[in-house]
């Protein structure tokens, strides 16, 4: 049986009637970890094990996303767990109700995170995002959340009121569906989720555009912000990552190979682990740590060697690389 320390129920009602102590702080902590845990080993496990967010962990991930919901941004400021708990509308009467109200803000900031790690690691997310979000407005369909995770639905209107399809059903859409515009390809999803389903017509948003990113893996041809498909917007995806390895490399070679900081041979493992990060990233996402990329050209490399010898430059390059990505993305 629950004791009033770990019920959830006890302690969102001392939260909000402002007596929560400090033991009684640290357990709703612990049960919002553990919550956060739950939610993000199912929804997103996925995720990590396709795509390593430079070494960022699940467990990293989880504690950017519940930190903010227990820090004020200002002195007296409520929490913004408190927050949310003063606007909820649905009684919270019962551990079932209390954990529910909590999935719901968790999976939130989960999927918060989740996006931001994305768009900070791979430049092309959020030029699709862009593009994406463009679509939403243009079309005046809408965004939701649905149990933490932000669907696009067709009228701000319809709540989802049955099963959406899961991010996995998305990102094993028939490429048929994905050729053209990202509008048009949006317009076809939802075709298909009426026609074809019995899911609600809803879209998993980061699951979209993981799926479009995958589909132009091969052609690499994605379109400006404004979503529209003509010559002058067309993106070659391979030409803008051969060019900012391009410009990576002569960084290298300016501010490593000729101040003597790396020698040939390091020089040349440098660069085939960054032409194999480079191909990552453009082909689905970045498979793996940093370490891992530089090791597998260097086979006698400790994990100690890298941190202490080439971490730090080997990272900055890392960032050179989709600075100049993201920036040839914006032109």
């Amino acid at each position: 049986m629950t004791s009033q320390i770990d019920n959830p129920t006890h302690l969102l009602k001392a939260l909000y009637e402002k007596n929560l102590s400090y033991n009684e702080l640290h357990a709703l902590i612990k049960v919002t970890i553990r919550l956060a845990e739950i939610i993000a080993r199912s929804r997103y496990n996925y995720v990590f094990q396709r795509t390593v967010f430079h070494g960022i962990t699940i467990q990293e991930i989880i504690t950017d996303s519940i930190t903010p919901l227990f820090i004020g941004s200002k002195t007296n400021e409520e929490i913004p767990l408190k927050k949310a708990l003063l606007t909820w509308s649905q009684p919270l009467d019962s551990e079932e109700s209390a954990y529910f109200f909590l999935s719901q803000i968790i999976g939130s900031r989960i999927e918060q995170e989740i996006s931001k790690k994305l768009k900070e690691t791979d430049p092309f997310f959020g030029k699709i995002l862009r593009s994406i979000n463009y679509v939403v407005e243009k079309n005046k369909y809408a965004k939701t959340t649905y149990f933490g995770v932000v669907h696009i639905i067709e009228n701000s209107d319809r709540l989802i009121t049955q099963k959406p399809p899961s991010a996995e059903f998305i990102e094993a859409l028939p490429n048929s569906l994905l050729h053209g515009t990202n509008e048009k390809i949006i317009a076809l999803v939802f075709d298909y989720l009426k026609s074809e389903t019995d899911f609600f017509p809803a879209i998993p948003l980061n699951a979209l555009i993981r799926r479009i990113k995958k589909y132009h893996s091969d052609d690499f041809s994605y379109y400006s912000s404004s979503g529209e498909a003509n010559l002058e917007d067309s993106i070659n995806v391979q030409k803008i990552v051969s060019s900012g390895l391009e410009e990576t490399v002569s960084k290298l070679n300016q501010m490593y190979v000729s101040k003597g900081k790396l020698n040939e041979e390091e020089a040349d493992n440098f660069k085939k682990a960054l032409n194999d990060y480079a191909a990552d990233l453009s082909d689905g996402g970045v498979s793996r740590g940093l370490y891992e990329y530089l090791s597998r050209h260097m086979l006698t490399l400790s994990k100690t060697d890298f941190y202490e010898k080439y971490h730090q430059s080997f990272d900055y390059l890392i960032r050179i690389l989709k600075k100049s990505i993201a920036e040839k993305l914006h032109e």
